[in-house]
């Protein structure tokens, strides 16, 4: 029996990481767990709230831990029905399986329209790591998808950079969006920096990303490890000169016993007396008229 629960069990590690509290048969529906926490909304007044309308302080600062995607079907305001979509699956025909459904029980949309229950869903998860509370975006509009996109690209790109456990933390933001009406604020997560959550140190303080401007070679391929950033030569290592010294020329006009300015390329140049120009001996009678 030992060997059997330590089979099952490889990752657990104590009662914390195995805690379980539901029960055999339990008959909550599917994807009844995909709000984890607080429940985020953006409001039309591009303000971030909770879900009983309390607006969250712009300085929070929360780890965007996860991402998710589900197809709901929802009634009378609640998702009946979930489809969880596994990575890299694609969204079903929504619209086809709308359109399967009797319009009495379609909804009205934001824009005062009807709507099939079918909804695409992304879903951002979210943690503070001040206190532990656990936050949830889900979103089914455009801003909100565009919002959500952004963020997970720019993660993917710093986890292939600095490893699998780099993760943005972000102050709730808004930023403009056109649209066909002339445009409006939509949700924006601002990155303010990157952490690093391991097993064994728990949150460190991440690499900055490299400066788009300037080249960088990787040195090895370990994650915790800087990239090399190549410089580029300023103009005065370019032209091998610098700009000349006017000021100390100026202190020695002040006072004759100051040591001499200190000699450069071009000052060099200057000083060396012209070459007067020699006479070359007539070889013709051409050369001598």
């Amino acid at each position: 029996m030992s060997d059997i629960v330590k089979k099952d069990r490889p990752n657990v590690i104590d009662g914390f990481e195995g805690w379980e509290d539901r029960f055999e048969g339990d008959d909550r529906p599917e994807g009844a767990g995909i709000i984890q926490g607080i429940l985020l909304k953006f409001t039309n007044e591009a303000t971030w709230v909770t879900r009983d309308g309390d607006e969250l302080p712009a300085n929070l600062e929360l780890v965007a831990v996860d991402v998710g995607r589900v197809v709901q079907k929802w009634q009378d305001q609640q998702p009946v029905e979930t489809i969880i979509l596994e990575p890299h699956q694609k969204f079903p025909d929504i619209q086809e399986m709308n359109e399967k459904v009797p319009r009495e029980d379609w909804v009205e949309g934001p824009d005062g329209q009807p709507r099939g229950p079918w909804q695409a869903q992304h879903i951002l998860y979210l943690l503070d790591p001040k206190t532990m509370d656990k936050y949830t975006f889900p979103t089914g509009t455009t801003g909100g998808r565009i919002a959500v996109g952004e963020l997970r690209d720019k993660t993917v790109w710093m986890q292939r950079l600095r490893g699998p456990n780099v993760y943005a933390v972000v102050l709730l933001s808004d930023t403009f969006m056109r649209t066909r009406f002339g445009g409006r604020q939509r949700p924006h997560f601002k990155i303010v920096r990157w952490v690093r959550l391991d097993g064994e140190g728990g949150e460190v303080e991440a690499l900055p990303p490299p400066s788009p401007h300037k080249p960088a070679q990787q040195t090895t391929a370990q994650s915790d490890l800087p990239l090399t950033t190549v410089e580029e030569p300023s103009i005065q290592e370019d032209m091998n000169d610098a700009i000349p010294d006017f000021s100390a020329e100026l202190e020695k006009a002040k006072d004759p016993k100051a040591p001499p300015p200190r000699s450069t390329a071009r000052r060099d140049l200057k000083k060396k007396p012209a070459k007067a120009p020699s006479k070359k001996r007539p070889t013709s009678l051409l050369d001598a008229g």
